[in-house]
């Protein structure tokens, strides 16, 4: 396959991503561009970044994550595009170890431990042996999987990651993780682990009305974590829709 030129892609609403772009200051010149899509008005909080080369800044205001992707995708000009949170750390190997990965693979996902703390059991989907809950705050496609299955469905308001890994597999697409692929990730606490929760459940609640069939093929780690997660998460599938912030 041809050779790795990496966009990578991010959406803030505020997030701390000036340290994003500070931990990918020493590998610039492996990148080919630095993607932000700014969906907050103020600006202030962006002025840092541009002390960075390759930075892109692009407006966003009000939309949501998967139309924030989107604006990055058609924006993007290098052949691989890879997603992180605006609240990761790239670790020394990432851009190395997915420029090594892509030249075997069309899809990447890496993995992504908290900064702090134990890391979650995941809560996994499986399509033919594949789990496509891989988020994208760590995961590279090839320019061409988007030519061929579309973009992000900006309808699904937060599981629009597992849709999209979905209908990738779906269109006979292997997604490969590889854990050398590596940042680190804030894991929220407290509240903002419940209101992330509640998010997440009526994600789901909009993924499974649209895949019906999938209803019943989630795979929940056991944990004290996970069972108040599963619990805000129950909250926000049946209500959701009333309390529901849009991001």
């Amino acid at each position: 396959m041809e050779r790795a030129s990496i966009s990578v892609i991010t959406t803030t609403k505020g997030g701390p991503i000036d340290m994003l772009a500070a931990s990918l200051y020493p590998y610039y010149d492996q990148i080919h561009e630095f993607i932000v899509v700014n969906a907050n008005s103020h600006k202030r909080a962006f002025s840092k970044l541009y002390k960075y080369p390759k930075v892109k800044m692009l407006p966003g205001k009000g939309t949501n994550r998967s139309e924030g992707k989107n604006i990055g995708i058609k924006a993007a000009t290098g052949n691989v595009l890879a997603f992180l949170d605006d609240d990761v750390r790239v670790t020394e190997e990432w851009v190395n170890a997915l420029k090594k990965a892509m030249l075997h693979a069309n899809i990447v996902a890496g993995w992504s431990p908290p900064l702090m703390g134990k890391e979650k059991p995941r809560v996994s989907i499986y399509i033919d042996g594949q789990d496509i809950t891989y988020p994208t705050c760590n995961i590279a496609y090839r320019k061409e999987v988007f030519d061929k299955v579309g973009l992000f469905d900006a309808a699904l308001r937060g599981a629009e990651d597992i849709d999209f890994n979905k209908r990738c597999v779906d269109d006979g697409y292997t997604i490969i993780y590889d854990p050398r692929v590596k940042v680190y990730h804030r894991h929220r606490k407290g509240w903002g682990l419940a209101e992330q929760a509640y998010r997440y459940g009526y994600s789901r609640r909009l993924f499974n009305k649209k895949y019906p069939e999938l209803k019943h093929a989630h795979y929940h780690g056991l944990s004290l974590t996970n069972c108040v997660s599963l619990g805000f998460g129950a909250l926000g599938y049946c209500f959701g829709g009333i309390f529901f912030t849009h991001r």
